[in-house]
């Protein structure tokens, strides 16, 4: 996009939310599953789903022109950029797209201009008791957000896990841990490890029993955390405000042993902001949970003020890997 004209980049900005919420839509309908290997009409599609034909082929026919699902008249197929919407994808991008269209989500960032004035997240505007809150209160929306969080985790895992040697530790816990993709993964590569996930009793609940690992429900905010030998924190602390943020790690801290390890994964934002590729995360925290992506003396700060001293960055193809230790009492 950078390449492009200075009055079309605007332009494509200025109206680049058409082609997403078309998407929004479609996703959330299920467009692309009632679509199989053979073209099938508008209308068709629109009787199998329940919604107006005349309208939904005028979504579908936008998207088809973006790139994404092929039109011949009034017949819709496949293309390579549609059969990622659909449910049984390898690849997919169905669970990811649905989360971004949430209405909670949309609705924040409507509320984007205020929370510039402000300070305060987009989410908090249509709720003030704030994103997660949010989430407990409408279980129907948190499935659909825990779906897309677990997949974008899950994309990240490859890239991530093999850059870090977990053999060293014997108990690993994973605070904030979702659904335990990230757990399993570190598990798989430490077979003489246990595991121990804590997260919202919403999620916890949903999980049952998992070989080689134990589920803990609770806050950290609240709620004691286990004792482990290591303590993995995935995109947690980016959640929170620089307060909130101590109070987490300073939790972790009071639960840890001298020797225990943390581990933040997490983007740094480089010397050179301009070039931050997690740019758009860091508007996302603006607009949903009051927290921001921070640079490495940011964290080193925050780790200092909750008792740990970063150690060393692990870089992977993905994110940064902050390991601490405790600081001496």
């Amino acid at each position: 996009m950078p390449d492009l004209d200075p009055s079309e980049l605007v332009g494509s900005l200025a109206e680049g939310y058409v082609g997403s919420r078309c998407l929004h839509v479609v996703a959330s309908l299920g467009v692309a599953d009632v679509i199989g290997d053979e073209q099938r009409s508008v209308a068709e599609i629109a009787r199998e789903l329940g919604v107006d034909a005349s309208s939904l082929g005028r979504v579908v026919r936008h998207l088809a022109s973006l790139g994404i699902f092929a039109m011949s008249g009034d017949d819709v197929s496949h293309n390579e950029a549609s059969r990622l919407l659909r449910h049984d994808h390898p690849e997919g991008l169905l669970p990811l797209t649905r989360l971004l269209g949430m209405p909670i989500i949309w609705d924040s960032f409507k509320s984007l201009e205020e929370a510039v004035r402000t300070g305060r997240p987009g989410t908090n505007f249509h709720d003030p008791n704030g994103f997660f809150s949010y989430l407990d209160a409408h279980p129907e929306e948190s499935e659909v957000y825990d779906q897309g969080m677990t997949a974008m985790t899950t994309r990240r895992i490859s890239k991530v896990v093999p850059c870090y040697d977990f053999s060293q530790f014997d108990v690993i816990a994973d605070i904030g841990g979702g659904r335990g993709h990230l757990l399993r993964a570190v598990l798989d590569q430490t077979p003489g490890a246990q595991g121990v996930l804590f997260d919202r009793a919403q999620v916890a609940s949903e999980l049952g029993s998992l070989d080689r690992i134990s589920v803990q429900a609770g806050s950290f905010f609240t709620d004691a955390l286990p004792a482990a030998d290591c303590y993995m924190l995935s995109n947690v602390i980016h959640d929170w405000s620089d307060a909130d943020a101590v109070a987490i790690l300073t939790a972790v801290r009071t639960a840890a042993a001298p020797t225990s390890t943390l581990l933040l994964f997490e983007w740094v934002i480089p010397d050179d902001a301009g070039q931050f590729e997690a740019s758009d995360i860091d508007v996302y925290m603006l607009a949903l949970v009051g927290g921001r992506e921070r640079t490495l003396d940011e964290y080193t700060h925050l780790l200092a003020a909750s008792g740990w001293r970063i150690q060393r960055t692990v870089s992977t193809p993905s994110q940064d890997i902050l390991e601490a230790v405790p600081t001496s009492p």
